[in-house]
């Protein structure tokens, strides 16, 4: 089974994101959900620790085993996001940037987004788990980037 890993900061909006995509109430935490990404691809979505820390032996650890990476940025300080996307890289997986928690933003992400690119050249999907704007698209890409493995 190919295995999608959400990976961010703490309080990034990891877990929420992972229920959102499972379209299951938060009732546990629980690490790993098995979900059909657009009812079609089976894969086995990670909800990692945080990567408050450039070293995170747990955090690389499951970098080395998934096939597509979702990066959580939350805020406009993400230059560890983005060594950690190097690191994603290198070991292989797919990045998908996810600008989390756009519903926080009074544009909802557009502005950070657009930094991202402006810095690494990464397109970055603005994702609200708590409204779900984003979701579908989301879904959509993952589908998509598994479907290129």
């Amino acid at each position: 089974m190919k295995q999608v890993g959400i990976f961010g900061k703490r309080k990034s909006g990891k877990s929420a994101l992972m229920y959102a995509l499972t379209r299951q109430k938060i009732i546990q935490d629980a690490a790993f959900r098995a979900m059909e990404i657009s009812g079609v691809t089976r894969v086995m979505l990670v909800d990692t620790v945080g990567v408050d820390v450039e070293d995170d032996s747990t955090a690389e650890k499951s970098a080395q085993s998934v096939e597509v990476a979702l990066m959580l940025i939350a805020d406009d300080s993400f230059e560890l996001e983005l060594a950690w996307i190097s690191k994603l890289r290198r070991a292989g997986s797919s990045v998908i940037v996810v600008i989390s928690k756009a519903d926080k933003f009074p544009d909802g992400g557009k502005a950070l987004a657009a930094a991202v690119k402006e810095v690494s050249g990464l397109e970055a999907l603005c994702v609200s788990s708590q409204t779900g704007a984003g979701i579908v698209e989301l879904d959509e890409e993952i589908n998509r980037r598994l479907a290129e493995e």
